[in-house]
């Protein structure tokens, strides 16, 4: 016999808690009986709606997609463009083992849909060709979601400590030019503006196509 439901729960309070949870602790540290407590009901209960712990996590991704603005108006295109990447940027980061790997599981889902929906409209209201377009949101979303998942440690500098310990224990002859330049790459691998550094020039290529294509269309 299905346990019975606790009044007032219901899939989307179980949903908030759970996302409540995974900003809080990461999605590591959520399961079924630790999300049941926060709920005050039987880990049953919250079986009712969610076959298992996977279900449940892939839904939590879903929803932080939702809380993203997918229809930024203000400034240009790069601007447009900057804002949506920079907003899934610090969505994944914030625990890119976990919520990152959701993502991409749940790409084809329709709330994660939403966000290339918004991409793609940015890059043709630009004036990029379908094609193109997608191309581009393919590029630009790898960008993205490559930068949040890839962390080497929990601030700045433990990040840049690790690189310069790892750098310097390899051996000088086969590794000449990472040690000649092992502060600057613990700083590229580590620092706050990257981000943004590495999409600039990935826009800075879009935008130089654009205007290729736009002469060649007028000529």
């Amino acid at each position: 016999m299905a346990p019975e439901k606790k009044p007032g729960l219901s899939r989307e309070r179980i949903l908030t808690v759970a996302a409540q949870l995974a900003e809080d602790e990461g999605l590591e540290a959520l399961s079924m009986r630790r999300l049941a407590q926060e709920l005050d009901v039987w880990p049953m209960s919250v079986y009712t709606y969610f076959r298992d712990k996977e279900e449940l996590v892939d839904a939590v991704a879903i929803v932080a997609a939702a809380d993203f603005d997918v229809d930024p108006e203000d400034g240009s295109w790069r601007e447009q463009i900057v804002d949506l990447l920079g907003q899934i940027e610090q969505t994944i980061a914030r625990d890119p083992s976990g919520l990152g790997a959701r993502m991409s599981r749940a790409f084809l889902s329709p709330a994660l849909l939403s966000l290339s929906e918004a991409g793609l409209a940015i890059l043709q209201r630009a004036g990029f060709d379908p094609r193109e377009a997608a191309r581009a949101w393919r590029a630009l979303w790898s960008y993205t979601y490559g930068y949040a998942s890839f962390a080497l440690g929990e601030s700045t500098a433990d990040a840049r400590r690790r690189v310069r310990m790892a750098v310097a224990a390899l051996p000088d002859d086969d590794f000449p030019t990472l040690l000649a330049s092992a502060d600057e790459f613990a700083a590229a691998l580590s620092d706050d503006d990257a981000f943004e550094h590495g999409l600039d020039l990935l826009l800075d290529e879009l935008e130089r196509r654009l205007g290729l294509s736009r002469t060649a269309a007028s000529s």
